[in-house]
């Protein structure tokens, strides 16, 4: 090697470590002064939170939307209604936007039809001539011919969920889960109505002489920190269309089936019941969630019962489904969680009443000894049954297995599944579907109690406020959270402690609230690549005119206030909730005793109570009530109608 060619090699290797050294120094220079400016000019913060550029510059993008389908598209059947001739079954397959009949006589599929939206409830009328299918996503609820699967009527309902038709077809009642509200109609005509129902009303059943109609409500009305939530079962004068009573069920919701005798003296309603007042301690004592079939008297005066349907060392989870034999003998229930259907004795549970006063009834609630005095049998599925429905002469029961994409069918005398339809789902399950078994499935939790679905029914939220013990008994209240889109929101927990989704399921969930071994690592990934497909659901502006969309999204949008003051940036509305995720993924103190993770606003509307505590009962009072001195952003100087506005447009998102 020459003397040049050393010295080159010398300068250049000078040259290297002084340029690296100019653009370190740079970059420190940088870090202490240009990028704190950067992020106080579009955050309004001081502080710079470590991974700050990736927060703001990484490839975000907006959540799924229900109405987007994936590539490998399951059956995944929903509602179940026979025929009156009991010589067809029609499955609402939610997956593949499609009600299937079935030729109950050769097991086969014999016709199907698109509809789009996700089809989920059946209802058909007595008289053989009209088929009603609910399609939750599309808002829409359509009549059917029975004979040809024609379409006859189309109506626009916010969530759809369950049905109820006249014996002859010309009445409908819709259960309007967006809307919270019980929708009825005349089918040969234009006459629409509503009547106000609960939370989340759920599923419908109507008397056979056509003058009640039951309703179940699936989630609890919104109640502050410490207060005993309570869902209901609304009872309705269906000839006149007029609210008759309403059943309250204290510690209980996630009401998914309802069952009504003949002649409407009885209502069967399944419920999950809840102790979210006890801290999650008592999760190792069987004490925070129990499956429940509700028994109601109708008369004046009557009783509410919640029967437990779990033992004393084996639990249940998730109740769904109910059905009632048309002798009003034996009663069923679909466990999603447990994968069984448990078959009961009606008349035993009507002895029990018949022999107790209000307050020892009132203890059979939590007396998980007692189930063995009426339960006749459990009897084990495939996946996450839910939806029921019994042949008319009640010698066979069909099991939606949701996600087995199967119909069970039940022998009512043997008390065993006697046969399966196969609805011909895709053989290969991706890591979303095998994901979506484990979220459904209650094994993983001490003795089966409940699932993740439990507190995240469809992915969303149960409305309750939970003790996580970690910093003390009475002292980490929280809200639960939804899961619809969060894909891209990390980090999680309200103390954003966790930097992803496998930290948040994992050891520490085990630990905390699971009580049993984490979820193995395979689980693990396609449990995290479950809850990244949930998606949000569609838009939906009904509450609002256009006109008050807009203006309330101008107020999100706002930088200065009625009175033309500058707002600063930490306290916009879009600063923290910025689209396309409308958070920032950052903490924020907004005057609760803390620093906390910001949520995403998608689907807000139906997220209440609101807060980390859940301490504000709708989206007014967080301003109104717990936004003192404009710690929530700056909204002090809105108008009543001005805040109506920015309500509407949050409802919309």
């Amino acid at each position: 090697m020459t003397i040049m060619t050393r010295r080159r090699i010398r300068y250049a290797v000078t040259g290297f470590f002084l340029v690296t050294l100019v653009l370190g120094l740079a970059g420190w220079v940088g870090a202490h002064t240009w990028l704190p400016a950067h992020v106080q000019v579009k955050t309004g913060r001081t502080e710079v939170p470590q991974g700050m550029c990736l927060r703001c510059h990484a490839n975000r993008t907006a959540p799924p939307v229900a109405a987007q389908r994936p590539h490998t598209r399951f059956v995944s059947p929903e509602g179940l209604a026979v025929s009156p001739d009991g010589a067809r079954l029609f499955v609402a397959a939610s997956g593949v936007d499609r009600l299937i009949e079935v030729d109950l006589s050769t097991g086969k599929t014999s016709r199907s039809i698109d509809l789009p939206g996700g089809p989920h409830g059946v209802a058909v009328s007595a008289d053989g001539r009209r088929l009603a299918v609910s399609s939750r996503h599309g808002d829409r609820v359509r009549i059917l011919d029975m004979a040809t699967l024609e379409l006859q009527e189309e109506l626009e309902v916010a969530e759809p969920l369950g049905l109820a038709l006249s014996a002859d077809g010309d009445r409908l009642f819709v259960a309007e889960g967006f809307g919270n509200a019980l929708v009825f109609a005349e089918t040969s005509s234009s006459t629409v109505g509503r009547l106000v129902a609960g939370m989340q009303p759920y599923a419908l059943d109507l008397s056979q002489d056509e003058q009640l109609l039951a309703v179940a409500n699936r989630l609890v009305r919104p109640a502050r920190p410490g207060v005993l939530a309570a869902s209901e079962v609304t009872l309705i004068d269906a000839r006149n269309n007029r609210i008759l009573e309403r059943r309250e069920l204290p510690s209980a919701h996630l009401s998914e089936g309802i069952a009504v005798s003949a002649d409407g003296s009885l209502v069967l309603a399944s419920a999950l019941r809840f102790r979210n007042l006890l801290p999650l301690t008592q999760v190792a004592r069987g004490a925070v969630m129990t499956s429940s079939i509700v028994f109601i008297e109708t008369r004046s005066g009557g009783h509410t019962v919640q029967f437990p349907l779990d033992e004393v060392n084996a639990f249940f989870a998730d109740p769904s489904g109910v059905a009632l034999t048309p002798d009003e003998g034996v009663a069923f229930v679909a466990h999603m969680g447990a994968r069984k259907v448990t078959a009961i004795d009606v008349h035993a549970l009507r002895d029990l009443v018949a022999d107790r006063d209000e307050r020892e009834l009132d203890l059979l609630a939590d007396d998980l000894g007692i189930s063995e005095r009426y339960v006749l049998a459990r009897i084990p599925t495939r996946e996450a049954p839910r939806g029921l429905a019994l042949s008319p002469s009640g010698d066979r029961l069909y099991v939606a297995e949701r996600l087995a994409d199967s119909i069970a069918v039940i022998d009512t005398m043997l008390l065993e599944v006697v046969d399966r339809i196969d609805l011909g789902g895709p053989n290969q399950r991706t890591p979303e579907r095998r994901g979506e078994q484990v979220f459904h499935d209650a094994s993983g939790t001490f003795q089966g109690q409940f699932s993740c679905r439990s507190c995240h029914p469809d992915g969303h939220s149960d409305g309750l406020i939970w003790d996580f013990e970690i910093d003390g008994v009475g002292q980490n209240l929280v809200d639960t959270r939804s899961l619809r889109g969060i894909r891209d929101t990390a980090p999680f927990k309200w103390n954003g402690k966790n930097p992803d989704l496998a930290t948040q399921c994992g050891p520490r969930f085990a630990k905390v609230l699971t009580r049993s071994d984490p979820f193995p690592p395979d689980k693990l990934r396609d449990l995290v690549a479950f809850i990244e497909s949930i998606p949000v659901p569609p838009r939906r502006s009904s509450h609002g005119s256009t006109e008050a969309l807009e203006a309330g999204r101008k107020i999100f949008f706002r930088t200065h206030t009625n009175n033309g003051r500058m707002i600063p940036t930490e306290q916009r509305c879009d600063t923290c909730h910025r689209p396309p995720l409308f958070t920032d993924r950052l903490s924020s103190d907004v005057g609760t005793d803390g620093r906390f993770d910001t949520p995403h606003l998608f689907d807000i509307g139906s997220t209440a109570p609101y807060l980390h505590d859940g301490r504000a009962l709708t989206l007014e009072e967080i301003w109104t009530v717990f936004s003192p001195d404009d710690t929530h952003g700056v909204a002090e100087d809105l108008s009543k109608v001005q805040l109506n506005d920015l309500v509407i447009y949050l409802r919309s998102l």
